[in-house]
């Protein structure tokens, strides 16, 4: 039985200190031999190309790319390699992950400096990196997935009301993804084998719920992670624990961030 911690949506510096903490917690009890940052991990302030767009430089005041990778490793990344010496660790690229390679395409000089996977020294941590976009000869891009026994896992692209049944009908397999922030479980069957079906689930995220690009409108997003378990045959089980002020239950016991 393979066990999967899947991270989602984190975010960094914008996470939620009460929902990491419980998560990490919990790893220490669930002792996972996978880990899996899925996405967005880092929010990637510094090289945010939607606010430079918009001419909002006051938002980069004092904040400061190099000084932000530094604070992840410390809050992000050193915790699970304590907590998981042994674990096969990924790191999924998420489209804020992706803004580094905006700002490369503008000044193509800093190839190799700033992108997060380099940045970090992930290769030398030990950490597996899979890009968000993975571009091929001729400009082609395919999107970035990880394979667990029979369920694909990817960051994520939509983000319409119902985003589970988008991602059934263009992926046609079994997926886990994050990206929406919120819980949502689509089931998709086929006339050709009425008996078959595959799933897909996005697992809600590990950021703060209310953003100042919402200006507090009421959104759906819910703190909650990936729980994965695999046979040996592929098959497989996912949960998401929903975690509600930093406490949740999970195979009747109760964790909680204090």
């Amino acid at each position: 039985m393979l066990k999967t911690i899947l991270l989602p949506d984190i975010h960094h510096p914008y996470h939620n200190k009460k929902a990491w903490l419980v998560v990490l917690k919990f790893i220490k009890w669930f002792k996972p031999h996978i880990v899996v940052l899925a996405g967005d991990a880092l929010e990637m302030r510094a090289v945010d190309h939607w606010k430079k767009e918009k001419g909002n430089l006051k938002y980069f005041e004092g904040i400061r790319l190099l000084s932000d990778y530094q604070q992840f490793i410390k809050d992000i990344l050193e915790p699970l390699e304590k907590l998981c010496p042994r674990a096969r660790k990924i790191y999924m690229g998420g489209n804020h992950e992706v803004f580094a390679d905006c700002v490369i395409e503008e000044n193509p000089n800093l190839e190799g400096m700033i992108e997060p996977e380099k940045a970090l020294k992930l290769k030398e941590r030990g950490w597996e990196w899979i890009p968000y976009l993975i571009r091929g000869r001729h400009g082609s891009v395919r999107k970035g997935m990880l394979k667990i026994g029979k369920l694909t896992i990817v960051h994520g692209e939509y983000t319409n009301k119902f985003h589970a049944s988008k991602t059934a009908d263009c992926y046609l397999k079994s997926v886990l993804y994050c990206h929406t922030h919120d819980l949502q479980v689509f089931t998709k069957v086929t006339a050709e084998d009425p008996s078959d079906y595959h799933t897909c689930t996005s697992m809600g995220c590990l950021c703060d719920k209310s953003p100042q690009y919402l200006w507090g409108r009421p959104n759906r997003w819910v703190h909650a992670f990936g729980i994965l378990y695999t046979r040996e045959n592929g098959l497989f089980n996912i949960y998401t624990p929903v975690i509600i002020n930093g406490t949740f239950t999970y195979a009747g016991k109760t964790f909680s961030y204090k």
